[in-house]
């Protein structure tokens, strides 16, 4: 659930302010919100320090560590000329690089002329023998074929590069020369080697300095706490004898925050927040719940304030529709297996992404073995072991149940869609907006019949039509409630009708469910199809034909991971917060501590 906020305003004594911020950073309670704008003049310089630091770790963080013993930097000075030492490489590095890439365009300019070197041609021509060079095509040189003074050096592609030897004043070509280069060929062939060896040993330089990589992130984490602690102090609004900062407290850990504040004889005010999309989120749920935020963590979105934590409904849901997605029980054991076994490699890791590939790899194998799908074949959801598990009527390989499997895809749509307005209701019962979530559910239930009655030829209920009225009047009476309920239906008449085809258009949206889950089945009972045809009769039929098979049910896997992230979680982000009308706008709660 999303943890009720309290807005703090903390006053303390001008001379005190550095000791109570350092006292509130020991609390580690508060969201901090500095009441001005910190200037950079007030950083003392650790915000460009912080920056550089960033920097270096990104530069020496591309090369594989080839040291053993990591060093160990403890004084901040060693660590500020580590890292001015490892950009200054990466400086000279770049700009190396940026000289060779133009070195070899330079030689690329001689590969036509099997290279040369232009004072040759100006000594020559000091002593009376021009000589001009020019890139022409084949049109053109057919003009000047066969002169005595047109010397072909190459040709490449339809265009001939030639040379024109002059020793007595003669009529120019109706052509223009080529300029010459002011390097020559072996001088840039030169330069070329010293580049690529000196690029060579600044590269061997930096990656010896991947030895300071846990030093310097250390030393990132210092910055960063002195940079978070300045921007707070020069945050406060200063008066002649106070300052004062404002931020937030979760309402649960307000008497920390008292017991604080007393303790340090400082002043408070703690009130509701002003403006909801101001205060900050922070969700508390049970374990089991939380094995979903990697999932948020991934879209990188977290919902406001004064919005919902859809944390448990999310992972309910997820869960199934990863299940109807990959669709597979063979997979689903695979998935299960590799987790387990990562697991067992990497036991310090966090464990949330493991426990939630447990129960998506689970689901996944229930609904496998429900449908009697096991890597696409028929023949092993036959087996004695394996058939009694599987319910006949929404078996993958029964001929006669898509319309069956797509009216339970819109059944698991109104279902979904239905508890969003629910859990909208819940939050306005003391409100006539309950009247309109109420008229939603009613529109959404008729749109589901009617849905279904389009798609699968089901039988509409005779009331169906009746649902529609009388949702949309609920609609259009309460959705925006005034005394006047003329004005309040003119008030939403402009935009209803469009969100209830949109409604319509998020039930049909979990036909993906079935259409994507069913496509998996096609492509991998296709490439078992293959491998059958070529068979194991021989060694190379039977290499072929177990080559075939991974990398074909590799592909379906990789596939199965893409749909769940477009449609799977799409179905929870868009179709369902969208009824709620969530916009994940919120800000995550950062304590300010150590």
């Amino acid at each position: 659930m999303i943890v009720k906020m309290k807005r703090m305003t903390l006053f303390v004594r001008q001379a005190g302010r550095r000791q109570a911020l350092e006292a509130l950073r020991s609390l580690g309670v508060v969201h901090l919100e500095c009441v001005k704008q910190a200037q950079e003049a007030d950083m003392d310089g650790v915000s460009a320090g912080l920056e550089q630091v960033a920097r270096a770790i990104s530069v020496i963080g591309q090369y594989k560590s080839v040291v053993s013993n990591p060093e160990r930097h403890n004084a901040p000075t060693e660590r500020q000329k580590r890292v001015e030492s490892i950009l200054s490489l990466n400086e000279q590095l770049k700009a190396d690089e940026s000289e060779l890439e133009k070195v070899c365009q330079h030689l690329d300019w001689y590969k036509p002329w099997n290279g040369f070197d232009p004072g040759d041609i100006k000594n020559l021509s000091i002593s009376g023998v021009d000589i001009n060079l020019y890139e022409l095509n084949e049109l053109e040189y057919r003009q000047v074929e066969g002169r005595d003074d047109i010397h072909v050096i190459s040709r490449d592609k339809g265009r001939v590069y030639c040379a024109r030897i002059n020793c007595q004043p003669g009529e120019d070509l109706p052509f223009k020369s080529i300029a010459l280069p002011d390097t020559g060929f072996d001088a840039l062939c030169r330069r070329q080697a010293f580049l690529e060896k000196r690029i060579a040993g600044l590269n061997t330089s930096l990656q010896l300095e991947t030895a300071a990589l846990k030093p310097l992130q250390e030393y990132q984490a210092v910055l960063d706490k002195q940079y978070r602690f300045l921007r707070a102090l020069h945050g406060m609004e200063q008066e002649e004898s106070f300052a004062y900062i404002q931020g937030y407290v979760p309402q649960d850990r307000c008497r920390e925050f008292i017991d604080f504040a007393r303790a340090n004889h400082a002043g408070y005010l703690l009130e509701e927040p002003d403006n909801p999309d101001d205060a900050p989120t922070l969700i508390r749920n049970p374990e089991w719940i939380d094995i979903i935020n990697p999932v948020f963590q991934f879209m990188n979105t977290v919902p406001g304030y004064a919005e919902y934590d859809i944390s448990a409904w999310f992972l309910l849901f997820f869960s199934l529709f990863f299940a109807m997605l990959i669709g597979d029980a063979g997979y689903g054991v695979i998935f299960l297996s590799a987790t387990f076994i990562i697991r067992r490699c990497f036991k310090n890791v966090a464990a949330q992404p493991f426990f939630l590939m447990y129960v998506l790899s689970t689901a996944t194998i229930i609904w496998g073995a429900a449908t009697g799908t096991w890597f696409g074949s028929e023949a092993i959801a036959r087996l004695p072991f394996l058939s009694p598990l599987v319910i006949r009527s929404i078996s993958t390989f029964a001929a006669d149940n898509q319309n069956l499997m797509i009216f339970i895809c819109f059944t698991i749509g109104i279902a979904h869609l239905t508890l969003a307005h629910v859990l909208v209701a819940l939050r306005y019962l003391n409100s006539l907006k309950v009247l309109a979530e109420i008229g939603w559910i009613l529109v959404l239930w008729a749109l589901y019949f009617i849905a279904a009655m389009l798609v699968i030829g089901r039988a509409m209920p005779a009331w169906t039509y009746g649902l529609l009225l009388i949702g949309s009047l609920l609609l259009l009476a309460f959705s925006e409630p005034q005394r006047n309920i003329f004005k309040a239906m003119a008030a939403s008449l402009t935009n209803i009708p469009l969100k209830i085809v949109s409604s319509f258009a998020d039930i049909v949206s979990y036909l993906r469910l079935f259409a994507v889950g069913y496509a998996s089945v096609v492509l991998a009972g296709t490439f078992n199809n293959i491998t059958a045809s070529i068979g194991f009769h021989s060694i190379p039929a039977g290499l072929a034909s177990a080559g075939i098979l991974f990398i074909g049910h590799l592909l379906n896997i990789v596939l199965g991971f893409m749909a769940v992230i477009v449609h799977g979680i799409r179905l929870n982000m868009l179709e369902f917060s969208g009824q709620m009308g969530m916009g994940w706008s919120g800000k995550e709660y950062t304590p300010f501590k150590e």
